[in-house]
């Protein structure tokens, strides 16, 4: 130590007073004549400064060794998906009576949902005939084999499609039944004006399916708060599962639990469970956030997530039958016998069509679960999409998925014309989207350019709650170049299991300039065109000279652009 160097010294009461106003307190004293001291001559001669300091670099690459059990690591466990590509998933039925589920209401939910109220106290089936309906013809109503064009083999093929098309839809229509209220048939629908008592017993009936219904609604709903409680009571230890052990797995067990509480340690929510029925890891997942949820606990949480998630489809399905039942209440009460016969006639159709919709409201089926005596199997696909949108998907929609599904694994492609309302925008192709978007194929949906904005639209609205997904849009010009960046990002959208929306003009125009690039490096590569030769036509050599002297700019094109294009269309 130097002995001149500057020390602290204690003022007096009066002094710091003083050096309060003047900014002279002992500190900022002492600092002023250390700064002196030290930037002397002499002493600066005296002090040591390191030349350079050792910067602390972090590794690029941490390496953690593979967890043994789901005690490990638990900072590093976050809520995730790992994917949605399970495909067949199997509920247990004696897991199901376990908690109290009996197997009547799993018989209903995965045929009739609405079943329990007694449906046959409520609809009947008619035929064509009893519907007054004329039967079905499966003539061709028109004959061209007159025509000379219809004797050609293509002609003769496509006439015989139609025959057999027009037969095999007689042959459906003239013996299908529709299911028909009770009451309200054609003879009941012509009586509401001259008869009161039908329309007195039309209204007692619709009173009766809606209490019915309001009751069933009200159980459905006890039922699925006490479902999705319990599931997460078990998925979250609230209620143990697993054995109790000694002192201090017990002291673990309440460590775990107070980070959960305080938001150390991840946690469950009742949507990640619907979404953990789509992977093929889903025990992994669900067990990885909590360690002490063992095997068959995960089974009850997976049959009580199920289960609810059924409870609150039919809950949809009994508000949209009540919805109608109320539209149809009010058509009765504008049933009066003093109205014009063109009034009647006009509300007679109205009733008839709106007491149809409700009874196939009512007997809406579910055509993707198969019961058997221990379980109940279908794709949780299809029952993830119905509770994510409050729908019940049409026998039509899931025979035509499947098709769609069948063919790509048969590697063949396939084309399917649908009519407008039959559901290919809001239903067919997001839920073949999120089939098919697993992060091994790019999933591309072209759309007019009209209806890109709405179907993207719809894509962002679909995969935006329980399955979520990114959705991008291609857009491409025969002027766009064609670069790594565009093929990383489209690599990066496939590995996201994103959706690609893209209009016929931008596919068009990327295929137009890849035959272009493989044009101008062939011509390069052979020395350009050949000559023509002197008995060519005197137009060509005109239009020839005019390209020539249009095109300004000679395109360029690089074997790396070329290359990633081929890759692109590989992820096509």
């Amino acid at each position: 130590q130097h002995p001149h160097i500057p020390k602290f010294q204690i003022d007096s009461a009066m002094s710091k007073f003083k050096g309060m106003f003047q900014g002279k307190d002992a500190v900022s004293r002492v600092l002023a004549e250390l700064h002196t001291f030290l930037t002397k001559q002499s002493i600066r001669s005296m002090l040591n400064f390191p030349v350079a300091s050792i910067e602390s670099t972090s590794p690029a690459v941490m390496t953690l060794r593979r967890p043994k059990s789901f005690f490990d690591y638990r900072l590093w466990v976050i809520p995730r998906i790992s994917d949605y590509s399970q495909s067949n998933f199997k509920l247990d039925v004696q897991n199901c009576a376990a908690v109290n589920i009996p197997m009547a209401q799993i018989q209903a939910f995965a045929s009739k949902p609405l079943a329990p109220i007694k449906l046959e106290s409520y609809v009947v089936y008619l035929n064509r005939t009893q519907l007054r309906m004329p039967t079905v013809s499966g003539a061709v109503p028109f004959n061209l084999s007159a025509s000379k064009a219809s004797r050609t083999h293509c002609s003769e093929a496509t006439t015989q499609r139609i025959s057999t098309d027009i037969q095999k839809y007689a042959h459906s229509a003239n013996n299908e039944t529709t299911p028909t209220l009770i009451g309200f048939t054609p003879s009941d629908i012509d009586a509401l004006h001259s008869n009161p008592a039908a329309l007195s017993n039309a209204i007692s009936q619709l009173g009766a399916l809606i209490k019915a219904l309001n009751g069933l609604m009200e159980f459905d709903r006890m039922s699925l708060g006490n479902l999705m409680n319990r599931a997460l009571a078990i998925a979250t230890s609230d209620e143990r599962s697993d054995p109790t052990g000694g002192v201090t797995e017990e002291c673990n067990f309440l460590r775990f639990r107070l980070g959960q509480i305080s938001e150390r340690e991840p946690t469950v929510w009742f949507e990640l469970l619907v979404a953990s029925i789509l992977s093929s890891t889903a025990e992994q997942d669900i067990r990885s956030l909590n360690p002490y949820l063992s095997g068959s606990a995960y089974n009850t949480v997976n049959s009580l997530t199920v289960v609810a998630m059924l409870a609150s489809i039919r809950i949809g399905q009994s508000h949209r039958a009540l919805a109608g039942l109320s539209n149809l209440v009010k058509l009765l009460r504008k049933v009066k016998a003093s109205s014009p016969p063109d009034v009647q006639t006009r509300l007679c159709k109205e009733i008839a069509l709106q007491s149809s919709k409700v009874a196939s409201d009512l007997t809406c089926e579910r055509h993707f679960m198969n019961v058997t005596p221990n379980a109940v199997e279908f794709d949780p696909r299809f029952l993830v999409f119905e509770f994510t949108y409050s729908l019940m998907l049409r026998k039509s929609q899931v025979i035509l998925v499947n098709k769609f599904l069948q063919a790509l694994r048969s590697g063949r492609s396939m084309c399917h014309q649908m009519i407008m309302g039959a559901g290919k925008t809001t239903v067919v192709a997001p839920l073949l989207a999120m089939i098919l978007a697993d992060g091994k194929s790019l999933v591309t949906q072209v759309v007019p350019h009209a209806l890109l904005d709405f179907s993207r639209g719809v894509m962002r609205e679909k995969f935006a709650a329980v399955v979520r997904k990114p959705v991008f849009t291609f857009t491409f010009s025969r002027g766009t170049p064609i670069t790594r960046d565009l093929y990383m990002k489209l690599c990066k959208a496939r590995d996201s299991k994103a959706i690609i929306c893209a209009t016929p003009t931008s596919v068009k125009s990327f295929m137009l300039k890849f035959v272009e690039m493989m044009r101008h490096l062939e011509r390069s590569k052979t020395g350009g065109e050949k000559a023509p030769s002197p008995g060519g036509m005197f137009l060509s050599r005109i239009a020839r000279r005019f390209r020539e002297q249009s095109v300004v700019n000679e395109l360029e094109v690089n074997p790396e652009d070329v290359y990633y294009c081929t890759e692109i269309l590989k992820l096509f």
